[in-house]
């Protein structure tokens, strides 16, 4: 009998243990925002144009003006005229420098491990390719000046397509190669537009930026606070959704308190050095601190990322998200904003008048 109480208590104790544990699981949500520029505009300038000068051997002279609608600065407005800056492509002469036969040899094997040698032709060429950009604005000031997208310095191979002998490679190439280059004249075209945009929106413009991220919830539902921490996520679920880049947080930050309330409570609820307490309080300061990330408050996201480092447990994430708050608040101080929620209404930006 005696034996059968003192299991019975050993398996209660368990039920009970596993019962508090707890277990913090990792909830997605995503949000939006506008990235600001690494090299903001005059405050004035609200307008580009774009100038492609291509070489006439590239064959894409007809074409050209097509490519300046491929070309966007976000935020900004394109305009056919004198915009406050100009972006200058210059995309330079496609050279063929050498070319070169190949031969390939694939061996292959029948049932009676026979061998078999066959040949494969082909032609590989040598090339080099340029491009660069520059950028003034209407007054004549130069802002970045010839920036390299393509090397010249920088050999490049292309391999054409192979054949059964090198007679029929070689003709392939004489009577091909013209088209050879053409295509891949477009083809360098096209990556150099890709990273001149790329280039561009991050040094002038306000793209958005849309990212998934977690908070960590605690998911153990035999917890007596389970239900609670699963309530602050869906107020918190019912308040990010409302987090885009054209829309102030004003009123998210309302919506929002709630789940700032709840997580403070957490804070102050599980104090000891237990591992158990320290874990809520880790999910209590992480989650606070990227709430107040995405609500675009920086220095209240910091305090609870130096809180969460101090708490011992994963301090590392605190000196990530310590890390994201301080670069948030070069930024907004960077571009003289306070946050990164905002409307870009274009349509009414004008030209410069000289």
């Amino acid at each position: 009998m005696k034996r059968t109480f003192t299991l019975f208590t050993f398996f209660f104790i368990v039920v009970l243990a596993q019962a508090q544990r707890v277990d913090l699981d990792k909830f997605n949500f995503s949000v939006s925002y506008r990235n600001f520029p690494a090299e903001p505009l005059p405050q004035a300038y609200k307008t580009y144009n774009i100038r492609i000068e291509a070489a006439p051997s590239l064959g894409i002279g007809y074409s050209a003006s097509n490519l300046t609608n491929e070309i966007m600065i976000e935020g900004l407005k394109k305009t056919e005229g004198t915009g406050h800056i100009t972006v200058l492509l210059i995309l330079d002469d496609l050279v063929f420098e050498r070319s070169e036969g190949k031969e390939r040899i694939q061996i292959s094997k029948d049932r009676q491990g026979i061998e078999t040698k066959r040949s494969f032709f082909s032609t590989e060429l040598i090339y080099s390719f340029s491009a660069r950009a520059s950028v003034y604005d209407y007054k004549g000031t130069t802002l970045i000046s010839s920036k390299i997208l393509f090397d010249r310095e920088q050999k490049r191979t292309y391999k054409t397509s192979e054949f059964n002998s090198q007679a029929e490679a070689t003709d392939y190439y004489t009577n091909k190669g013209g088209e050879l280059k053409y295509n891949l004249g477009k083809q360098l075209t096209a990556g150099v537009v890709q990273q001149l945009n790329a280039w561009l929106n991050s040094q002038y413009g306000y793209p958005v930026q849309r990212i998934n991220d977690i908070l960590w919830v605690l998911n153990n539902k035999r917890h007596a606070a389970y239900s609670e921490h699963q309530k602050a996520w869906n107020d918190f679920k019912n308040a990010v959704v409302l987090i885009y880049a054209d829309n102030p947080v004003s009123k998210v930050k309302e919506k929002m308190k709630p789940v700032i309330d709840f997580y403070e409570k957490v804070k102050k609820q599980y104090t000891t050095a237990d591992k158990d307490d320290r874990k809520l309080r880790y999910s209590a300061y992480y989650n606070l601190a990227k709430i107040y990330l995405y609500l675009d408050e920086p220095e209240k996201a910091k305090a609870e990322a130096d809180a969460l480092a101090m708490n011992d447990y994963d301090e590392r994430d605190g000196a990530y998200l310590r890390s994201m708050a301080e670069s948030l608040e070069e930024m907004l101080r960077k571009n003289n904003a306070s946050s990164r929620h905002f409307a870009v209404n274009t349509i009414a930006y004008e030209p410069p008048v000289k």
